[in-house]
């Protein structure tokens, strides 16, 4: 019979009560889903379902979740930026 293991997990320090492990300490790398977006974003979810919809930002879609590499959504962004210093 195997003995009994008696060792504690503790939770890692970079994550915080409900993130997500793909998630830094920062937030800023790693996936997000459309809420922490739409945070992130001054625009409407109807605007961003616009913007998915003509395909102006990368997704992946996983079952019924889009999920937005943040990296990935402000280099799309700033490929759209028009105005200021050349």
């Amino acid at each position: 019979m195997n003995a009994p293991i008696n060792e504690t997990v503790t939770a890692s320090p970079a994550f915080g009560k409900g993130s997500e492990p793909n998630q830094a300490a920062s937030g800023e790398t790693g996936f997000i889903d459309e809420k922490r977006l739409l945070a992130k974003l001054p625009i409407s979810r109807r605007t961003l379902g616009n913007w998915k919809t003509k395909g102006l930002l990368p997704y992946i879609k996983i079952g019924r979740r889009r999920l937005y590499d943040w990296a990935s959504v402000q280099g799309a962004l700033l490929r759209r930026q028009r105005g200021g210093q050349s």
